[in-house]
Parts: structure tokens; sequence; C-alpha cells
């Protein structure tokens, strides 16, 4: 069972171990990550029987069946064993795949919950994610609640990663909840857990997350698509620590770090009386505003060599990129983020045999091939790839930013308001570029305050 084309970019573009599973109960490839982090070797699980890594049989019958019978994806916390036969406990997400010959398989992404996740790193020297990583390490200097605000694709389960690895919790558990599968009923069961016995199917005792999570730090993951209903519920754990699995009468405790993260503006939902208010002020007693790649595009050389370094080290098989195929990139508006970028060079890659990258290998949305205004000139992408050849060094980025800038302050007859709605970026980060490329010039003071 050799991986197809389709499997290998799909594998590539995870970032947790990943498992594809047939219709026959049968494991059908799984990623470089899942190797090095179980430490298994891919022949001993090709073919094998779909539950090979569950530490012990489930008490409620095989996840894998019941989903090609049902098609529901699904959410679950197993017990896998590791190729040393030690235990990890994981959060499984299930969903179906439909390769191009129509044929539906499923794929299971394993969040595993401590000591076997890879280390957060934050890539990027722009001045806006020089800030973030400030914000970030006092951040996890407290214990307080954060809230990362920023939009899909853009980071933000990384930077609370990074939070947690950086924080006196780091030692304990980093788990995830994927506020976007937790539907009512649902919730209470996969967050606090069950006893056998409390509802129909619940043929055994489940542990939650909550309690998972104890000692370290529990990260709600789109926590604005958590169902209004369930919010009193979670904002009462949260408050107390205090919590009873469903159909128990006994109370259990954990002690937890809470980082949320949204896309959603909570905000007008609390406004509009679709977020509770309480909960928010709960959440976010620290907001963070992670920023979109179009805002830091100094970031994307450096961003593309760490992904395909990546991806090289996964595959066994180097990867370069030509300066057409960079320019590309650079002139993109990347609505879809880092997320976007990540799959853009993993589709790259199945189509560059011969390990370089060039241009038509970038394969843009339709819509995207022209890109939209504003962009960084092509001229000057050229000039910043010339002297960038090893994209690790910021500053030859930083000077085309500057004739850039430049550019939209004439476009905009030196309006600093509309430049920095332009880049889409604060007017207080345009004013620091402003004096640090020393773009302060006589007529864009004059027209500022337009």
């Amino acid at each position: 069972m050799s991986r197809t084309p389709y499997f290998s970019s799909l594998l590539l573009a995870q970032r947790n171990p990943f498992v594809v599973i047939d219709a026959d109960a049968r494991i059908r490839s799984v990623n470089a990550s899942l190797e090095t982090t179980l430490g298994y070797d891919t022949s001993e699980l090709i073919g094998s029987p779909c539950c090979r890594l569950d530490a012990n049989a489930a008490e409620d019958g095989c996840r894998h069946r019941r989903f090609f019978r049902d098609l529901e994806p699904y959410v679950e916390t197993r017990a896998l064993a590791d190729g040393r036969g030690e235990v990890h406990f994981a959060q499984i997400q299930g969903f179906p795949i439909v390769d191009g010959q129509g044929q539906i398989f499923l794929g299971e992404s394993l969040h595993l919950f401590q000591g076997q996740r890879q280390p957060g790193r934050m890539i990027g020297r722009s001045e806006q994610m020089r800030g973030l990583v400030q914000e970030l390490k006092r951040a996890a200097a407290t214990d307080v609640s954060v809230l990362l605000q920023g939009e899909t694709g853009s980071g933000k389960e990384l930077a609370a990663e990074f939070l947690h690895q950086h924080s006196t919790r780091a030692n304990g558990p980093f788990v995830v909840v994927d506020c976007t599968v937790l539907s009512e009923d649902l919730f209470e069961s996969e967050l606090f857990g069950h006893v056998k016995g409390a509802f129909t199917g619940a043929v055994g005792n489940k542990t939650g997350l909550l309690e998972l999570a104890d000692a370290g730090t529990l990260f709600l993951d789109e926590i604005g698509e958590l169902p209004l209903s369930q919010q009193p519920k979670l904002l009462r754990a949260l408050e107390s620590g205090m919590f009873r699995q469903v159909g128990s009468t006994k109370i259990r405790q954990a002690n937890v770090r809470v980082v949320s993260a949204t896309h959603r503006d909570l905000l007008a939902m609390v406004r509009q009386g679709h977020f509770r208010q309480d909960l928010y002020y709960r959440l976010a007693v620290l907001p963070l505003a992670i920023p979109p790649l179009r805002g830091r595009r100094a970031d994307i050389p450096e961003l593309t060599e760490h992904l395909l370094q990546e991806i090289s080290a996964q595959s066994g098989h180097p990867y370069r990129i030509t300066k057409d195929a960079l320019r590309k990139l650079l002139l993109y508006q990347f609505p879809g983020n880092i997320r976007e970028l990540r799959n853009l060079l993993h589709l790259a890659t199945v189509l560059s045999a011969d390990g370089v990258i060039d241009a038509e290998a970038i394969r843009l949305p339709v819509t995207a091939e022209q890109p939209a205004s504003p962009t960084i000139p092509s001229s000057e992408a050229a000039e910043l790839l010339h002297e960038h050849p090893s994209m690790t060094t910021l500053s030859p980025v930083e000077a085309v930013e500057a004739k850039y800038i430049l550019q939209l302050l004439q476009r905009h007859r030196g309006s600093r308001k509309e430049v920095a709605a332009s880049m889409s970026i604060s007017e207080r980060t345009l004013y620091r570029k402003l004096k640090r490329y020393r773009l302060n010039t006589t007529d864009e003071r004059t027209h500022s305050g337009s």
C-alpha cells in the first residue's frame, strides 16, 4: 500500500501525527510526525489493523468501523501505545477524506497531551512578530487567561503552545479543545468526562479534557463557536476549578491555565447576545492580536525556508524554491495566512519531481492569479530576491517595504490613516516604520492629518 501523490501531499500538510484508514479497517498511510513522535517504522503500521495504535480495546467498539457505518466526524480521547509500549493520552479528531477517484477514507489527527509535542517556534523577525513574541513571553510569566485573536490560519495554536512552553506550567500537559466540533451533546462528556451508564452508549468511564489538563494549559480553540447553552457550564468550571463527570455526583477538581483563540469578534457577539459577557471577561483578561501574514510580508522568505526545511525532513527529499516562485508568493495576499502558505508549498513539492520549485508549481487560486492591490511591486521583489538569496536577513525586505510605503504615501497623498488601512496595520505601527525608514518627509507631514 504505497502512498499516492494525493496522500503524500495530504500527509505532508499535517503538523500533528496523522493516520489514513481505508474502508477495510486497515491503516493506509501515516505521516513522518507520527513515526518520530510515537517511535514506529512505517512498515510496522501500513496494512495493519485500524486500532493498531490503541493501548487497549475500546469498550464502546471500534470507532473506525463506526465511522464507515455513519460517516460522521468525531473527537475522542484515547490511550495510545508508542513503539516502546509506553502509553500516551491523545485527543483524536476523525473526519472523512475523499481522494481523486471519489473513494472515502478516514483521516485521524492525533493531539498528544504531554511529553511528545514538538516545541513551538515563532518564525519571523519582522517588527510585528518581535512585538508578539515579547507579549507572549510577558503573558507566560503570569497565570492569567489569554485570548488570542486572529484570522484563520494565522498561527493561533502555535502561539498558544509557545506561551505554554515558556510558562511555569511547561512540564504539564497542553490540551487542545476544538470548540468547532463540540456540539451540545458532546460538550460535557468531552470536557468533563462521564461514568459508565451515564447515557446510552456510555459503556465505560471516560476522563474529560479538563481533568487531563490538570497542572497544565487548557487551550480552547475557536471559542467563539461554543454553543451559548454550554457557556455557563464552562464558566462555572473555570471560575471554581471544580466539575462533575456526566452521571456522577462526585466533585472533581483541576488546576489549569486557560488560553483561548478565535477568529471572530467576541465583543460584537456579546452585544448581539451570542456570547456571554461574563465568560468573555473571564477568558480575555489579556487579549493578544495575531497579525495576518499579509501584514508581515517581511517574514514570508524566512517562513518559506522554514516550511521547506520541514517538508524536506519529513519526506527525505530536499527542496528549494526559485526566485520567480518566491516572487509569486511575495505578491500574493494570503487570505488563508500561514496555513495557506504551508499548503501551497506542500502542493508545490508534489509537482516538483526534481526538488526545484519554480513559479509554475506555485498554484494560486484562480481568482488570485492577478495580485490584488496593494502588493509589493514586482521590480522591488526582484531586487529583494537578488539581495536576499539566503532568505534569512531582513534588511533587503525592509528596504522593499520602505519603497512600498513611499509609493502608498504618494498614492494616498500622504494620508497616514489611509496608508495604514491599506497595509492592514495600525497607525502607531506605521509611525514607527516611517521613523525607522526615515520617510517623514515634508510632503508626508503636510498631508498626515488628511
